[in-house]
């Protein structure tokens, strides 16, 4: 696996990928990923996520951020197919002057061929830790078969963790979220380090329409540069 640069912020960007095009019943995957102190990285993923009809299967992640570190976890979103049954969890271990913007997303499932909430069941969760202290405990647990998203295709969680105070930057991001069309979106800030944003969006590019505009903001609330592509 090889990071490339691909903008002025000396950023890296390593896209993870899966020969097999998504996940399949049965299968256990895991990754680890640890940035050295003062390092900075964007971790992506090549593609949505599939995952195929049969038994459980799992995908688990762990990601070490130390000190100094910022981290920028990106993955697109995660398709349940019909008669899928998955779960995913991610773990993020940060020290205290860490710094984190993470997101989950989902779909109702393979829309394209009227797939909406066809799946088994739907596992996930999200814990971020700093300094061994829980900041971020997150989840979903989701049987197939009736609606979830009240009407919408998409929903996103992001995570946005710094050692100083969010308030300016989560101001920003409610505003610049209520103006967004055909999606329902807010963003908080439960604590000086922390700011959470929720969003459900009917289709794909207003999801991701979102998603980077939250992530521009960010960017430019640490005095960084726009990345040079955006997630879609």
């Amino acid at each position: 696996m090889k990071a490339n640069c691909p903008d002025g912020s000396g950023i890296p960007e390593v896209q993870l990928t899966n020969p097999s095009g998504g996940t399949l019943g049965g299968d256990r995957l895991g990754a680890r990923v640890d940035l050295a102190p003062g390092s900075s990285a964007t971790v992506l993923t090549q593609a949505a996520n599939k995952a195929y009809r049969g038994m459980e299967a799992s995908q688990t992640t762990v990601l070490h951020v130390v000190w100094g570190a910022f981290l920028e976890y990106l993955p697109h979103h995660l398709i349940p197919y019909a008669g899928s049954n998955y779960r995913q969890e991610a773990t993020f271990h940060l020290s205290r002057d860490a710094t984190l913007l993470a997101w989950d997303v989902f779909s109702a499932g393979r829309l394209a061929r009227g797939e909406r909430f066809a799946f088994d069941r739907l596992r996930a969760r999200t814990s971020v830790l700093r300094q061994d202290v829980p900041e971020v405990m997150e989840g979903l647990d989701l049987g197939g078969g009736e609606e979830r998203f009240g009407g919408y295709s998409y929903t996103a969680a992001v995570y946005v963790l710094a050692a100083r105070d969010l308030g300016p930057l989560g101001e920003d991001l409610h505003g610049f979220l209520a103006g967004l069309s055909g999606a329902l979106a807010s963003a908080s800030v439960p604590a000086p380090g922390l700011c959470a944003v929720r969003v459900l969006t009917t289709g794909a590019p207003g999801l991701y329409r979102a998603l980077n505009g939250v992530r521009a903001l960010v960017r430019g609330s640490f005095g960084l540069p726009a990345p040079a592509r955006e997630v879609d």
